[in-house]
């Protein structure tokens, strides 16, 4: 990235971690996007030109974007699975323990607050999409045929089941997130459920 790029990057960042922190210290309600701007150190305009709103702040998932991006490097001989399996283990090995300690802040946030939780239904189902036309993109078949889009389903699943058990564990000893996600995709990918 050139320095501009650089700029936005950080400006966007340091807008998520104190909208990150604002909610969880206030509560959602009592967090405005004027004092997440001010917090963050950026004019109102500033917070709207990166996040349309204060859920979005919350909501936005770069993460995701970079285990697609190394999904896709991932050759074509390697099975879905394990690419995105391969895919998620490189993007949070790129991760400071700081960003890996606010993806899961933003996590448990997402489950926790209600505002918040009621746009994961969308999120999900839109992610369903975005991982079928990735799967497509690597197999040559539709991102509407039905193994696709069963596979999709079955990893976002997996994503939410393992978001989910985060949040409920509450503030305490962190969880590793990726190791989590990365056991259910394998049992996924097993079809060993231990049922």
């Amino acid at each position: 990235m050139g320095l501009r790029e650089r700029k936005k990057a950080a400006t966007r960042a340091a807008i998520r971690h104190q909208a990150l922190e604002l909610i969880r210290e206030q509560g959602y309600e009592a967090t405005t996007t004027g004092q997440i701007a001010a917090a963050a150190d950026v004019s109102e305009s500033t917070f709207f030109r990166y996040f349309p709103t204060k859920e979005e702040a919350v909501r936005t998932d770069d993460v995701l974007a970079r285990v697609h991006g190394h999904f896709l490097d991932e050759p074509e001989s390697v099975p879905l699975t394990d690419a995105l399996r391969a895919g998620l283990r490189r993007a949070y090995a790129e991760m400071s323990g700081a960003d890996r300690d606010e993806d899961l802040q933003r996590r448990r946030l997402m489950f926790t607050v209600p505002e918040l939780r009621s746009s994961l239904i969308e999120r999900h189902a839109t992610g369903i999409g975005e991982l079928a036309e990735a799967a497509a993109e690597r197999t040559g078949r539709s991102a509407t045929d039905l193994d696709v889009r069963a596979w999709a389903g079955a990893c976002i699943g997996a994503l939410l089941s393992v978001s989910l058990a985060v949040a409920e564990e509450g503030e305490g000893e962190p969880a590793d997130f990726p190791d989590l996600l990365d056991s259910a995709l394998a049992r996924v990918q097993g079809g060993s459920f231990g049922l």
